[in-house]
């Protein structure tokens, strides 16, 4: 697959999965009717498992979670090839993106499954995602300004870059907001729920910037 096909994949997939499913779930009265982003009316668990659009829901997130790791995959190749060689930082992405990317098939392995069992399993699924691929996503940003420094003839946008790390940003604002509720007792459900819906949507975002970093990319990497 090419390389910026699959960039382009995974920025789509999941942001079908998550409002495809939000509106399906409210067309049939599962959920009420807002903007999730800012009125924090539902979860997108509980929006991707109301009656039938759990179907729709999986259909869409688990394909999106096995391209997610070929994402990283070609991220690792990708690093190693502008390097020249193999790199620890490579390795680190690598596995960060894929444990985060598994993490995601449990929980929509167990979603729509009843029991503190599997309850559990969605909730650490969950946050394991939402904590290691933006990891990955940080170190990989950080990987390419330390390139584009030592190797400045090499081919990647800086427009992309910037555009990554205002998205990095943007997440790591979200989380100081979330923390600073939690801390001063204003925590709600409705926050909750819109730092969820945006602080995924900025996970899914984020992977635009590959599209233009990998747009003159026509093969999958090899570095053997």
């Amino acid at each position: 697959m090419q390389p910026r096909i699959l960039a382009i994949l995974v920025v789509i997939l999941p942001l079908l999965a998550s409002n495809g499913a939000f509106l399906l779930s409210a067309y049939e009265g599962y959920v009420p009717w807002c903007m999730p982003y800012i009125d924090g009316c539902t979860t997108i668990s509980q929006a991707g498992r109301s009656g039938d659009t759990i179907f729709f829901y999986r259909a869409l997130v688990f394909p999106y979670s096995v391209l997610l790791i070929l994402f990283w995959v070609y991220s690792k190749e990708w690093i190693e090839l502008l390097h020249g060689y193999s790199t620890n930082a490579a390795l680190v992405i690598l596995w960060l993106g894929v444990a985060g990317s598994v993490a995601l098939l449990v929980y929509i392995d167990f979603l729509g499954a009843t029991g503190e069992i599997n309850r559990l399993m969605r909730r650490i699924g969950a946050m394991l995602y939402f904590t290691l691929i933006p990891l990955a996503q940080s170190l990989l940003l950080y990987q390419h300004y330390k390139l584009l420094r030592s190797r400045p003839e090499i081919s990647i946008s800086p427009k992309a870059l910037q555009y990554q790390l205002i998205v990095i940003m943007l997440m790591l604002i979200i989380v100081v907001a979330s923390l600073f509720y939690v801390l001063t007792g204003n925590n709600t459900s409705e926050v909750e729920n819109i730092v969820e819906w945006n602080f995924s949507l900025l996970v899914n975002l984020y992977f635009a910037g590959m599209i233009l970093i990998w747009k003159k990319c026509r093969n999958a990497f090899t570095t053997s």
